[in-house]
């Protein structure tokens, strides 16, 4: 398993990335509000800046679960899933998400 069929797992089995989401695009929109008129960022600036925060959290995560999984670019997918079901790894992630505040 990569990165994109990580987060592409992450995607269709949990709310972590709609939930991360939210909350990054609502503090980028705050930090978005104090900016000089000039300086403001566009919606898409902001969505992009959101899509970056989330692809750091989700290498992240695959470098953790590289390491915990032992694998090598020869482990089956099935590996990493199995991993990630028997250590409730999206149910973590999610509680860890609704949790998440960003600071300034």
């Amino acid at each position: 398993m990569n990165e994109e069929q990580l987060q592409e797992y992450i995607a269709n089995n949990s709310q972590v990335q709609n939930i991360f989401m939210n909350k990054a695009v609502d503090y980028l929109n705050g930090k978005n509000k104090k900016r000089q008129p000039a300086k403001k960022w566009n919606e898409a600036r902001i969505q992009r800046q959101a899509e970056k925060m989330y692809a750091q959290v989700i290498e992240d995560l695959y470098n953790k679960l590289h390491r915990q999984v032992k694998a090598n670019r020869f482990t089956p997918a099935e590996t990493w899933i199995k991993f990630i079901n028997e250590n409730e790894v999206l149910d973590g992630l999610e509680e860890s998400m609704i949790e998440l505040e960003f600071g300034e």
